[in-house]
């Protein structure tokens, strides 16, 4: 590629709708950062403040790395382009049986394959792309749906409101909305990390009305007219829509303080969500700061545990090809981690 070829893409990535998407929310998200700075109640703990300054760059990033974003997004994941490439036979054998196992738990077909846009990545399937996210998030759903939740959401009819804590880059968001578009769908998280998420689904939702709380000095004034609601951690008393129908937290509990978890869950509690599913750990293991993430559910919300598959999300089902005993020697068999990932449905206590 000349120079001259190369100045022109850059040129035309800069006019791209998003380029435009990531502008106004990076501009937003630097006029929220001050007064996150400011709530010392609001700061995250240890674990995400070593996360946060790993992205600090993408504050000022350029049209290329936008129209990668998702490349970027293994700060939040872990996950990483060159563990999907062609060569990976092993890793997409292994994805594509859990993939099938996972389609054959539910009658109704929840599978939705991330979109090639913002630097898509993963193995080919059903015209999109799948990913060990993508499982997870498929998971989600169907664990939503065996519990019971996800089918009036699903179904249309009266709109609905979704409060994710923690939307990471947005893939649950992603495959949920478009499993049930009659839904407004809330995010709630650091500043930095909804400039993943913001940008993300304003640009896969072209045609979705985002509302970014406090831009330009105003509120929500229509949460049930909005497709996409992004608020900072540091509104969370902003958060009072008329009607709330499931409040999710994914992976990220885990990550946070005692104190902030137990906020997060009295707030869904307050506002009179029915229901609050959680995919966690009882604590991550770099995270000294909680105790025990369904403990502090339970306080609020009455949690029911739903089997999904007979390995967490992290796992494939053969991740460890078991060696044959030797002669006379019966295999011993492991008890199942303590702390692993679970699928917790909780239903809201009564009470004040």
């Amino acid at each position: 590629m000349t120079a001259q070829a190369f100045r022109q893409r850059l040129e035309q990535l800069r006019a791209a709708p998003a380029y435009g998407n990531y502008e106004r929310v990076r501009d937003w998200v630097l006029g929220i950062r001050s007064a996150a700075a400011a709530a010392d109640e609001t700061q995250p703990s240890d674990y995400w403040t070593e996360e946060l300054a790993g992205f600090e760059y993408m504050l000022d990033a350029s049209p290329l790395i936008v129209d990668k974003l998702k490349h970027q997004s293994y700060h939040l994941t872990g996950l990483r382009v060159y563990d999907y490439r062609s060569h990976k036979d092993r890793a997409e054998e292994q994805l594509r049986a859990k993939l099938a196992a996972l389609r054959g738990l539910v009658d109704v077909d929840l599978f939705v394959p991330e979109p090639y846009e913002l630097g898509g990545f993963g193995f080919e399937e059903d015209g999109g792309l799948f990913t060990v996210d993508t499982l997870k998030y498929f998971e989600a759903l169907i664990a939503l749906e065996k519990g019971g939740v996800l089918g009036p959401l699903r179904e249309g009819g009266e709109r609905r409101l979704v409060w994710e804590i923690g939307g990471g880059w947005g893939g649950f968001a992603y495959q949920l909305k478009t499993v049930c578009p009659n839904v407004t769908y809330v995010i709630v998280d650091l500043p930095e990390v909804l400039l993943f998420s913001a940008t993300y689904l304003m640009s896969t939702f072209p045609d979705a009305r985002a509302v970014l709380h406090g831009e330009g000095g105003a509120g929500v004034d229509d949460w049930l007219g909005a497709d996409f609601v992004f608020i900072p951690h540091t509104a969370l008393s902003a958060m009072t829509p008329p009607r709330i129908d499931l409040t999710v937290n994914m992976v990220s509990f885990q990550e946070m303080t005692s104190g902030q978890v137990a906020t997060y869950v009295e707030h869904a509690h307050e506002i009179g969500c029915p229901y609050l599913y959680s995919l966690n750990r009882e604590r991550s293991a770099y995270n000294p700061q909680i105790d025990n993430v369904h403990e502090i559910v339970a306080r609020r919300f009455e949690p029911r545990e739903i089997e999904v598959l007979p390995v967490s999300y992290v796992h494939m089902l053969d991740s460890k090809p078991k060696k044959p005993p030797k002669p006379g020697k019966p295999r011993a068999e492991k008890p199942p981690k303590a702390n692993d990932y679970r699928h917790v449905l909780g239903s809201r206590r009564a009470g004040p």
